[in-house]
């Protein structure tokens, strides 16, 4: 490999946090609510780039299933970090409803706003909402149409399937143009054609080749389409991606503790109604509890996130508080983050751009 000619086609490394707000037995669901305000106040105050929400329903999953609301509360709690939906799941709202609440948050925290959509995965969600679980897609595209033409034209009508817009105007006009609309991507097919359509991607918890893998097929997309290499470059530094992470005095021990909040998590996921509260904390068999995961001592998690800044990726989610995690592990995950994983994930990123 050869120096570039021009450094600044890399973006500066940033790390966030995710919040999936789950509520265990213990705590109860307002002091899950209390400590993920305070995660909030602490990665405010210590230097994390921004914080994405994670809409889910009617379970003790997540918690967040009014992501606005919550959105509007941080919006008034921060002055600096930024606020993300991850993902705002556009089958289970009016899209008209949804693109007034997005317009609202931009004049709440200018310039602070960006939002993730995505078509929601869980059936018991949908219907929890009456939407048939085979309609998600098909809401989904025409949703997000919506979406993009109210908060991005001065005036808007729509005639669909689903939903039927009279000619409108969206008040107030989102501050400072359109926000940021990024699109969960997963598989092959939905990162090549987001990539075709210039749509921003947000990715989840792949492992290393994987994130590899879609890297590859977003630069092969948009350079079929006549886009630049140092212009790639800006775009794929800039796709938010999710990564689980915990820190421990061992590799070992932080993997444990990883691995049985990710059971906790894995096993409430299946069953949603919590009526079966001693499924355990064991991961479900054929489940990978550490995919996508930084996990281990600080160093260790230096090491990784290496490997993921490798590929040009230099947006970090970092979800520290998953599953059944207990709250000092996750206010000493991010402190250690805070403190020593960010200034060192930084410094070699700032290493390794100069040999890229």
């Amino acid at each position: 490999m050869v120096p570039r000619e021009k450094k600044d086609v890399w973006p500066e490394p940033r790390i966030g946090i995710f919040q999936l707000v789950p509520a265990p037995e213990r705590p109860t669901d307002n002091e899950a609510i209390e400590q993920a305000l305070r995660e909030i106040d602490f990665a405010e105050a210590a230097g994390f780039d921004s914080v994405w929400i994670a809409e889910h329903h009617l379970s003790s999953f997540g918690l967040v299933g009014a992501p606005s609301v919550y959105a509007a509360a941080i919006a008034q709690r921060t002055r600096r970090i930024g606020i993300g939906y991850a993902v705002a799941v556009v089958p289970l709202h009016h899209p008209v409803r949804l693109a007034e609440e997005i317009s609202w948050l931009t004049h709440l925290a200018p310039g602070r706003i960006s939002v993730g959509l995505g078509s929601g995965f869980s059936p018991f969600e949908l219907e929890g909402y009456g939407v048939a679980p085979e309609e998600r897609r098909a809401r989904f595209i025409e949703g997000c149409a919506v979406l993009e033409g109210l908060l991005g034209e001065d005036a808007f009508e729509h005639r669909g399937r689903f939903w039927t817009v009279p000619p409108v105007r969206l008040r107030p006009r989102p501050f400072g143009g359109k926000p940021p609309l990024l699109r969960a991507c997963s598989s092959r097919e939905s990162i090549g054609d987001a990539a075709r359509r210039g749509q921003r991607i947000l990715l989840g918890l792949k492992t290393p080749p994987e994130l590899a893998a879609a890297i590859d097929r977003y630069r092969s997309a948009r350079s079929a389409i006549g886009v630049l290499p140092d212009e790639l470059d800006r775009e794929i530094g800039d796709i938010p991606v999710l990564r689980r992470i915990t820190i421990g005095e061992s590799d070992d021990e932080a993997r444990d503790i990883a691995r049985r909040a990710v059971g906790w998590e894995a096993n409430t996921a299946r069953r949603p109604s919590g009526d079966d509260p001693a499924a355990g904390n064991e991961p479900p068999d054929g489940h990978d509890a550490l995919a996508g995961g930084c996990v281990g001592t600080a160093a260790t998690v230096i090491a990784e996130l290496r490997r993921v800044s490798e590929l040009g990726l230099r947006r970090i989610i970092a979800w520290v508080n998953f599953g059944d995690m207990p709250y000092d592990r996750v206010r000493t995950t991010m402190e250690i983050l805070a403190r020593d994983v960010i200034p060192a994930f930084r410094a070699e990123d700032r290493r390794s751009t100069a040999v890229a």
